[in-house]
């Protein structure tokens, strides 16, 4: 039994971090930093909440620390959470620099620790479908690749500190930490990337979209773009190859799951309605075939099998950390 301490139950904490800890055999939260008490109680009945994260990471019976807090916190905590001995999941985007995040990295490896960052969206729904269907070759050799994160939030978030400019903020860290982190899934690193990040809605005070290109070997452009003023959708994915092409709409719909109560064993959590279901229009063997491709129910509690099996059998990441400092590095090109 792996014991967890989480520092933060907000968002992120309560509803994509702390189901998976109660669904998934290996974990048991044993302490919570968080002034919500009323909220924690519902969760997780007995359990008070824990005031001061000194008093967490001093706990000798905690195993991992699980940081699910502002962006500007999640090195020093990190950092903390390792020198006093424990394995770390940390929330995305890992580190404000990827300097950062080679220094934890070197810390966690001095110490025979691990450090897990909480790329959640690498089992999404939509992006598993898209991987089987590279895997597959149903395109023939990819040539375009374009994923979307748009939404339409012209208001400025009700929480501060996603609005504070600062090392972190914006949505190229926000948003971007996944699109980026799933092109790196899929393809590597890229040869060159270009791009800008910049400043859309009237009341903004921090980068609030964004539009990536990114290059790589036989022709393949890549295509990563956000932005808060989008009313009426956009495809989530557009992918051409020398085949056929495939587009997505609509997107994973685990969160929504989360907060409406479901939970990760609960039957169709994860499956996206049909409506949703991408297009594939190709050919094979002379034959053209144009047809829906039904899309694979997203997985979250992967990323918490793996981090289980990561520290109990010696199993190798899902998320390596060198994947994480590319995509903070291609952040930092395209920021400075």
């Amino acid at each position: 039994m792996i014991n967890v301490g989480m520092l933060g139950f907000g968002l992120s904490g309560r509803y994509l971090q702390a189901p998976f800890y109660r669904a998934h055999p290996g974990f048991a939260v044993k302490r919570v930093v968080t002034s919500r008490a009323g909220e924690l109680a519902e969760d997780f009945p007995g359990l008070k909440p824990t005031a001061r994260t000194e008093d967490a990471l001093a706990d000798p019976t905690i195993d991992l620390v699980s940081i699910a807090t502002p962006n500007a916190t999640h090195y020093d905590l990190a950092r903390a959470a390792l020198e006093a001995g424990k394995h770390v999941l940390v929330d995305k985007p890992a580190c404000a620099t990827a300097a950062q995040l080679r220094e934890l990295r070197d810390l966690a490896a001095q110490k025979k620790l691990h450090l897990f960052v909480f790329q959640n969206r690498r089992w999404d729904s939509d992006f598993l479908t898209v991987r089987q269907l590279l895997q597959g070759d149903q395109l023939g050799q990819l040539v375009n690749y374009e994923a979307r994160y748009d939404r339409w939030k012209p208001a400025p978030n009700s929480k501060a500190w996603k609005e504070t400019p600062g090392l972190g903020a914006g949505m190229l860290y926000d948003l971007g930490a996944h699109l980026i982190d799933q092109a790196i899934a899929l393809f590597g690193r890229p040869q060159d990337v270009r791009g800008e990040a910049w400043t859309q809605r009237d009341d903004s005070t921090i980068p609030d979209a964004f539009d990536l290109q990114l290059t790589y070997p036989e022709q393949l452009r890549v295509s990563l773009s956000c932005s808060l003023l989008v009313r009426e959708p956009t495809p989530r994915y557009t992918l051409h190859g020398r085949r056929g092409s495939f587009v997505k709409y609509g997107i994973d719909v685990q969160e929504d799951q989360l907060r409406a109560g479901m939970t990760p064993h609960d039957p169709g959590f994860g499956d996206e309605p049909e409506e949703q279901d991408g297009t594939l229009h190709t050919e094979h063997e002379g034959l053209t075939y144009r047809g829906t491709v039904r899309t694979l129910a997203g997985h979250w509690l992967g990323l918490f099998n793996n981090m289980q099996r990561v520290i109990t059998e010696r199993a190798n990441p899902a998320v390596p950390l060198d994947d994480v400092i590319a995509q903070l590095e291609l952040i930092e090109t395209v920021s400075a």
